[in-house]
C-alpha cells in the first residue's frame, strides 16, 4: 500500500491540505480501487493553520521513519503565520530522504519554495505562486528552477503548482502517479468532479 506523508508546517493553507486527505481518503471508500493511506505531520503538537483550523498531528516528523514513504505532501502557507518553518533542516532532509528514497514530492502553492531549498528543482522545470510581486517565482530561479507558467507542473517525481485553486488537481496527480488514470476517474465520479 502507498504512504503519504503530509507535512503540515504552521501557517498552511487549510484547502492545500485538505484536498490531499479528502481525494486519498475517498480512496477507502470507492470499490476497486487501491487505497493510499496518509500520515499527517508536523513539528508541533498543535499546528495553527493559514486561517483559522488548528490541527493535532498524527506523530511528530522526529518520530517517523521516512523509508516507510511513498510520497511526502506539502501544501504551502503564509510566510508571516510561521510557513517559514517548512525551510528547517528537519523539513529539507525530510523531502530529500522521501525523494532519495524513489518517492513522490507533491507541493501546492509556494511550497515549491522548500523543495527548491532542499535542492531538488535545480535543472527541473516547475511553477510556484506567481502573485507577491513574483518573489516565489524568483526564488525558485535563483535556486536553478526553470520557472513555467502553468497551473501544475510534473517533473520526475515533484509535482508543483501556483496556488490554492490547484490543490485537487495535485492530488489528484499524485493519485494518478501511485494508481493509474482508472482509479483517479473512480475516485472523481464519487467526489462529483
Amino acid at each position: 500500500m502507498k504512504r503519504v506523508l503530509l507535512f503540515l508546517a504552521m501557517g498552511f493553507e487549510e484547502v492545500e491540505a485538505a484536498a490531499f486527505t479528502d481525494v486519498l481518503g475517498w480512496t477507502w471508500s470507492v470499490d476497486d480501487v487501491n487505497p493510499v493511506e496518509v500520515v499527517v505531520t508536523g513539528l508541533h503538537e498543535e499546528i495553527r493553520a493559514a486561517h483559522s483550523l488548528v490541527v493535532k498531528p498524527q506523530y511528530l516528523l522526529d518520530e517517523l521513519d521516512l523509508s516507510r514513504f511513498s510520497a511526502l505532501a506539502l501544501p504551502g502557507g503564509y510566510h508571516d503565520r510561521g510557513f517559514t518553518e517548512a525551510y528547517s533542516q528537519e523539513v529539507l532532509e525530510a523531502i530529500r530522504t522521501v525523494y532519495g528514497n524513489g518517492g513522490i514530492i507533491a507541493t501546492v502553492c509556494v511550497a515549491a519554495r522548500p523543495v527548491a531549498a532542499a535542492g531538488l528543482l535545480r535543472g527541473k522545470r516547475a511553477t510556484t505562486y506567481p502573485l507577491d510581486d513574483g518573489k516565489h517565482v524568483r526564488f525558485l530561479a535563483e535556486h536553478g528552477a526553470e520557472v513555467v507558467e502553468r497551473d501544475v507542473v510534473v517533473s520526475d517525481r515533484i509535482i508543483t503548482s501556483t496556488g490554492p485553486a490547484t490543490a485537487f488537481s495535485v492530488a489528484f496527480r499524485l493519485l494518478e502517479m501511485f494508481n493509474g488514470r482508472e482509479d483517479v476517474v473512480k475516485v472523481k465520479k464519487a467526489m462529483m468532479f
